[in-house]
This record gives C-alpha cells, structure tokens and sequence, in this order.
C-alpha cells in the first residue's frame, strides 16, 4: 500500500527545533512549497535548528529545487540562523552523498546525516556542535 505524499510539521519549543517528516513520493517543488508555507507561520524562524525525518520518504528532490529553496531561506533569515543546525535523518545513500550540497546552501548552519533519530536528537541537544557525516 502505498504512502499518502505529503509533509508533516512540529515544534519542540523546548529545543528550539523545527521537525520536518517527508513521507511518500514527493517531489521537490511540491515539499518545498509546503515548507515555506509553513515556515511563514513562525515567528523569528532562524531562531531554531532543524530536524528532518526522512525515514518514509520515496521521492526524488532534485538540486536545483534545494537550491531555489535555499536562496529563498537566505533572504529570509539573513544569516541571523548562524549556529543553528539541521539535522537529516535518512538511510538514503543519495541524502547522505547531498550533505556537502546542504552545507553549502545553508552557509550559515551546520549540517549532519544520521541513520536514527536518537542520533540526530542526540547530536542536536550537545553544547557545541560539530559536523556529522
């Protein structure tokens, strides 16, 4: 049976962390698209790391939508995200192999691949951060 597509969203205030989960074929413009709308509700949105859970997800996202949605973070947090992290959970070799894509179009973060949840949690929550492969 086959996944509904489509993007949940949550907020542990405690952390500061915004929690992403890609579920089913998407693909990059639509998640995107859902992405930004959601970001726009939140105030000060820079001001959290970010967890991505992309356990469940079986689309493609092609490059240039990162980038395109990239450019658009830019404008909007303005560097004022330095220091936060984002933080991608995923046994996709692909993901894993786009870390260096992430970590250029979000200059200001630092970015890690996990295989678990409890690993991203984990590392989100040390005092000092420090890249993930």
């Amino acid at each position: 049976m086959s996944l509904r597509a489509r993007v949940t969203f949550s907020i542990d205030e405690a952390s500061r962390t915004l929690v992403f989960r890609y579920i089913g074929d998407l693909t990059g413009d639509r998640l995107y698209a859902q992405i930004i709308n959601y970001i726009q509700t939140i105030e000060a949105p820079w001001l959290y790391d970010f967890l991505v859970d992309a356990r469940r997800f079986e689309g493609v996202i092609q490059s240039s939508d990162t980038e395109t949605f990239g450019r658009w973070w830019a404008d909007l947090a303005q560097g004022r995200d330095t220091g936060r992290r984002i933080a991608v959970v995923s046994s996709d070799p692909l993901i894993h192999a786009r870390k260096g894509l992430r970590d250029a179009i979000f200059p200001h973060r630092t970015s890690g691949v996990f295989d678990t949840m409890d690993e991203a949690q984990e590392w989100l929550a040390t005092a000092s951060p420090q890249a993930a492969a």
